[in-house]
């Protein structure tokens, strides 16, 4: 398995970069309202979002596009994790601030959604 930390998926080489070793659940879970699957799933995976690679070329049109790509994602998710006989759920609901503090993110990357995914209760 993975070390335990913060990884930075890249898509054009289909590779997990590590950035920081630890985990983070607990963290991620206060700023999560405490939401309880946040700190108990063995996995966390945080879409986020830098707006304005996709309002530069489409205006405002481009946040409506960033809200559909990032609903394809977390259904992908959702399908992969069935398909595995994993669960998960999609949590909107955490301090935008702390989760980019958590994780380290430059300012115009914005969390989207937090999807723990791990073994069904």
């Amino acid at each position: 398995g993975l070390e335990a930390g913060i990884y930075h998926y890249n898509p054009l080489t289909n590779e997990l970069k590590l950035i920081v070793k630890g985990d983070f659940r607990n963290e991620l879970s206060s700023a999560a309202l405490e939401q309880r699957w946040v700190k108990t799933a063995p996995v966390n995976i945080v879409l986020t979002a830098v707006y304005e690679r996709t309002t530069r070329v489409y205006g405002d049109r481009g946040i409506r596009y960033v809200h559909m790509e990032v609903g394809h994602v977390g259904e992908n998710i959702y399908l992969q994790a069935t398909a595995l006989g994993l669960g998960t759920v999609a949590v909107g609901a955490f301090n935008d601030e702390l989760i980019q503090k958590i994780l380290n993110l430059p300012k115009e990357q914005k969390p989207l959604y937090i999807m723990p995914v791990g073994r069904k209760p």
